[in-house]
């Protein structure tokens, strides 16, 4: 039957060209953009948190903002030194690790000598084990010293690309830099990890917390939580609201006075953001799609015209109409499935391009793949109905003497 298939579709290849082409855009459209989305969905969880399993707690007005789309999750006074110490040291999550990290509002310049950066460096206060759950492996140096920690050091390390700008031709480790109007000692350099939209922690400069606590009023205290496992972060989470809701001493009535944000909750509210994408995509492939079947049931049809004789010989030899009905239908699923299989490819390498540029993983969309097949399958099937029962309602006789 796919040779079959495959033969009708070369002698009309050129109807079939046109067709197989409507119904590739469709596909592409489809697995195309789903796969960009899939890819960015990955790429803001990654440049947001790192690791998946982390989330963090954030006290004062906390928010979230895509475009003009934003959302208010908190109201309330920041996190202070007190609580954030006393959070870090009193959890306990089985498996959980927290962690303290201090945001320094602005962009910084760095200078060595009479190398600097452009201002564009962010200054961050973190305990030892923040480093660590977000994964940022030091490639040059060392971690941080837990004396170093406790005493607040000026020490810092800094990612690969301030290293690069102010060393290009040397290490940075044990050399000092100024920050801000801060010297630091650097004791190590983490790896090169990319980004795009500004979104790299390649030019973050990471110094003890103790180094930077209430140096300055622009500075905002994060807690940051490491849940043993993806299945554990509502538990983890609810046993950090419980602890921080008694550190801050709120009525059992009174509502948080700080933000959980964790993964699945950024990923919600950009769901719903592009779910009028979402909708226009689907929408356009859906009319591009109704288009591909009307083609390809008239190419269909024209192939039943012309394979008329063929037809009644089939039938004449033993052939049934149910055979040649299946016939006729399994070569317009084979003709669509091909199509598909060609929009599918076409879609996630286009996708993927779009991807890579603005600095996301590549990433296979299985889910939508598996619609988009199903999605060729039913157009082959539709397109296929009319013209096999065409087919398949011929007189033998009549289809003979067809000229």
């Amino acid at each position: 039957m796919i040779k079959e298939a495959l033969k009708a579709l070369w002698e009309y290849r050129v109807r079939a060209i046109l067709t197989l082409s409507i119904l590739v855009f469709g596909i592409v459209a489809l697995v195309g953009i789903f796969t960009v989305l899939e890819a960015l969905k990955g790429f803001i969880v990654k440049t947001t948190f790192g690791n998946p399993r982390v989330f963090f707690i954030q006290g004062g007005e906390v928010g979230m903002q895509i475009g003009s789309a934003r959302r208010v999750l908190s109201r309330g006074a920041g996190l202070k030194p007190h609580e954030a110490k006393e959070f870090v040291a009193s959890y306990r999550y089985p498996g959980a690790q927290a962690a303290r990290l201090i945001e320094v509002f602005g962009a910084f310049r760095a200078v060595f000598g009479r190398r600097h950066t452009p201002p564009k460096v962010r200054l961050q206060g973190l305990d030892g084990a923040y480093l660590t759950m977000q994964g940022l492996r030091v490639v040059e140096g060392r971690y941080f010293a837990p004396l170093e920690l406790q005493l607040g050091k000026p020490v810092a390390i800094i990612g690969h690309s301030l290293a690069r700008q102010l060393f290009p031709h040397g290490s940075a480790v044990g050399r000092w830099i100024q920050v801000g109007s801060q010297a630091y000692l650097v004791v190590g350099v983490l790896e090169r990890e990319g980004g795009a939209f500004g979104q790299t922690r390649d030019w973050h400069c990471y110094v003890p917390c103790r180094t930077v606590e209430g140096r300055s009023s622009r500075q905002e205290i994060l807690l940051a939580v490491q849940a043993p496992t993806l299945d554990h972060i509502q538990p983890a989470m609810k046993e950090a609201r419980r602890l921080l809701r008694q550190i801050r001493r709120l009525h059992p009535k009174k509502e948080d006075s700080f933000a959980v944000i964790y993964a699945e909750l950024l990923l919600n509210f950009l769901a719903e953001q592009v779910r009028t994408i979402t909708a226009v995509t689907v929408g356009v492939s859906s009319i591009t799609l109704l288009g591909a079947i009307l083609s390809l049931m008239n190419v269909l049809l024209v192939i039943v015209k012309e394979r008329t004789a063929e037809i009644g010989l089939r039938m004449a030899v033993g052939a049934t109409r149910r055979a040649i009905y299946w016939q006729f239908l399994s070569e317009a699923v084979v003709i669509a499935v091909l199509g598909g299989a060609i929009g599918i490819g076409m879609g996630v390498l286009a996708g993927n391009g779009i991807a890579l540029l603005i600095g996301a993983e590549a990433v296979l969309p299985w889910r939508w793949i598996g619609l988009a097949v199903g999605v060729s399958v039913l157009v082959g099937v539709l397109a296929g109905l009319q013209p096999a029962h065409e087919a398949a309602r011929l007189q033998p006789v009549e289809a003979l003497r067809y000229e």
